[in-house]
């Protein structure tokens, strides 16, 4: 019979460091890290497995309730009693079961014991205790895992930009110093023949919008690959995306989904990204994702893609030597391969359409009316018209003006005797003031040359507006630099009237009037 208390000092020595007060909290995280990690030998047991989370918990419990004796281990309930007579045929038919299906779970495999087995007792830890144990329960670990007998063939292109890999990691965590804790993927797109990065981009999620902007970057550098390889992601698996990669000639190749080993050589260029990068990122501080995307491409073109690969036997720089794809294609033919198409109506008086990557214009010909429109899902200015026959027409983006680019309108005059009729038919000019300029600003600025607060009575208020109703509405920089005039000629401490009439007279100037002055309009005191 194994020693008790040999168990409990062993589940002592396991549980520590997790109790350990000289210990901070990382290291107790370390430490509990490496014993949930490593395979141990179990006292008094061949087994050979790490100790899983759920016991390391159950000893501390135990140990902060009762002490040195709570990791004692406890007497089975049926201590002495014989053992149930059917439990081997209920494992082996358990066995079988398994082997039907591996899949199937423990819950789904006590329902079918309990049918078939009237006086089935088992619980469901024995259970799983009896079958682990059992000598052919490692041929079912076997089919659990998918082995395979056949050999895989590795393939590799044999020029450079033959094939491309695309395939993104994350999410991740970066304490940006603008925004706090955010999570981001790293979008990447690798040649196959050199292992060299060609782009990389950080984006939020690993979307369509991500993978096409990570592809548009390395298009525009160096060319369009032959073929195309990535996985089965709904970003990299959208129809727009995959239309556009089929209108450009971009071949894209065969891969089956869950087989990471396809994306061998991505794979371990994010092993390399996580190395060199994302464990290096809680010792950098990063400002915002555009420091980060800086950061990230430093870190590529000066230590990914200098770095010596084993299997190639030079850096993926070398081994590219910066060659350009023979497929060479321009930024405009690069982005019109993946615009998508939509349905709209333009409104039919502005000639405004809304379209997902924002409002545009359409020719006034067009306002109104139902149309066939593509636009880019990534840049926003980027829009077509597509007519009934065929025709591309590119849209201009809808804004809207300000108030101040309204055109004044003048009255119209011409030289002659009909226009002196005119101006005797209507009399006078219609007044017609200025944005932001009337008799509040006027009382502003007559509080200005006074040097005290205008109005300060009924009389002046009524003297002013007199004025005001006389000569204005007046302009801004007219008025201003008349008031300024008037202070310089008549300095300080004179009336209110003695400005007013210095300002009627550089009016009646300006406009080649006489002075009419008005008899009813009340003196200053």
């Amino acid at each position: 019979m194994p020693d008790p208390y040999e168990i409990a000092a062993w589940r002592f020595e396991q549980i520590a460091p997790l109790i350990d007060a000289s210990l901070n909290e990382t290291q107790r995280r370390v430490a509990l890290r490496e014993r949930l990690r490593n395979p141990v030998q179990w006292p008094h047991s061949a087994r050979h497995k790490p100790i899983p989370k759920s016991s390391l918990y159950r000893w501390l419990k135990a140990f902060r309730e009762h002490g040195y004796p709570g990791l004692l281990p406890k007497v089975r309930a049926d201590r002495g009693a014989p053992r149930r007579a059917g439990t081997a045929a209920w494992v082996g038919y358990a066995i079988g079961l398994l082997y039907e299906q591996p899949n199937r779970s423990l819950t789904q495999l006590e329902a079918y014991l309990q049918i078939e087995f009237e006086d089935y007792r088992l619980s469901r830890s024995s259970l799983a205790r009896h079958l682990r144990a059992h000598p052919a329960f490692n041929g079912i670990e076997k089919l659990r895992k998918g082995h395979k007998s056949k050999l895989r063939a590795l393939y590799e292109a044999q020029h450079p930009h033959e094939g491309w890999q695309l395939d993104g990691k994350g999410p991740f965590a970066v304490r940006l110093k603008d925004a706090g804790r955010v999570n981001v993927h790293v979008l990447s797109v690798l040649d196959d023949y050199s292992r060299n990065a060609l782009a990389a981009q950080v984006a939020s999620s690993e979307s369509e919008e991500a993978a096409l902007t990570v592809f548009e970057t390395a298009a525009g550098r160096w060319g369009l690959a032959d073929r195309f390889q990535f996985d089965g992601g709904s970003a990299f698996d959208a129809k727009g995306f995959r239309q556009g990669l089929a209108q450009l000639g971009v071949h894209r190749n065969a891969l089956k989904v869950r087989t990471p080993e396809w994306q061998g050589k991505i794979e371990a260029y994010h092993r390399c990204l996580v190395r060199w990068f994302v464990n290096e990122l809680p010792c950098q501080e990063v400002v915002d994702r555009e420091h980060l995307q800086q950061l990230l491409e430093a870190m590529i073109a000066l230590l990914y893609n200098r770095h010596l690969h084993r299997e190639l036997g030079t850096t993926p720089e070398k081994r590219l030597a910066a060659r350009l794809s023979p497929r060479q294609v321009s930024l405009q033919v690069l982005r019109r391969a993946f615009f998508l198409e939509t349905t709209a109506k333009a409104h039919p008086k502005t000639g405004e359409v809304r379209l997902p990557s924002g409002q545009f214009r359409v020719p006034a010909p067009f306002a109104g009316q139902r149309n066939r429109f593509a636009y880019h899902p990534v840049h926003p200015g980027l829009a077509v018209l597509l007519t009934r026959d065929g025709r591309e027409i590119e849209l201009p983006p809808f804004t809207k003006l300000p108030l101040s680019a309204v055109p004044p309108q003048a009255p119209k005059r011409g030289t002659g005797q009909l226009q002196k009729l005119l101006d005797l038919w209507h009399g006078n000019e219609r007044p017609n003031a200025q944005p932001g300029f009337g008799l509040p600003e006027v009382f502003c600025e007559l509080a200005t040359l006074l040097g005290r607060l205008v109005p300060e009575s009924e009389r002046e208020a009524r003297t002013v507006l007199s004025f005001y109703r006389t000569h204005g509405p007046l302009p801004r920089e007219a008025f201003l630099a008349a008031c300024a005039r008037t202070a310089k000629s008549l300095g300080e401490g004179r009336p209110l009237s003695a400005y007013l009439e210095d300002l009627k007279r550089q009016i009646a100037a300006h406009s080649n009037q006489p002075v009419n002055p008005d008899p009813q309009e009340p003196n200053e005191p």
